[in-house]
């Protein structure tokens, strides 16, 4: 659901919010962080490889994972986002949260969490979404995604 609102709203706006669109769309596909999807857009912008290896922020050692650029996005005109590769990457992961916030009404890491859960609903084995997501503790991840769970079934039931 969110991944489609996104998507439309993409296609009816002009830069810089085509841009950060497009960098919401990366981070739910791949259960990334903001930081991370920023990295990877604009890897993805410098090289137009439609697979970056992405350097993983909250991690003590240097570590990359494999980050997916969605193929809704293979086609796009995206020239006119080159400008922020000029802009600091903290300062685009702080601009990015406000977006979405105002523009969507959820925050980005949610994103992160909209990912996770989904891939569990399709029966993928909960270490394996660790893995893919590179969380550390599997523990997190089942506690969170079965908290979200039972608050839309309580939710379904009203």
């Amino acid at each position: 659901m969110a991944y489609r609102r996104i998507l439309r709203h993409m296609h009816g706006v002009r830069f810089p919010s085509k841009c950060y669109d497009a960098i919401l769309l990366i981070q739910l596909r791949n259960g990334l962080r903001i930081s991370e999807a920023v990295r990877t857009f604009l890897q993805f912008l410098k090289t137009k490889s439609v697979e970056v290896e992405v350097q993983l922020s909250k991690k003590r050692r240097p570590e990359t994972r494999l980050a997916v650029i969605p193929k809704e996005l293979h086609d796009v005109n995206l020239s006119e986002c080159r400008e922020l590769l000029e802009v600091d990457e903290k300062l685009l992961s702080r601009r990015l949260r406000r977006y979405c916030i105002e523009t969507f009404g959820f925050n980005t890491h949610s994103l992160r969490y909209a990912f996770i859960t989904y891939l569990l609903r399709q029966g993928v084995n909960p270490s394996i979404v660790a893995k893919i997501t590179k969380h550390s503790k599997l523990d997190f991840i089942l506690r969170y995604t079965q908290e979200r769970v039972a608050e839309e079934i309580l939710r379904e039931m009203g």
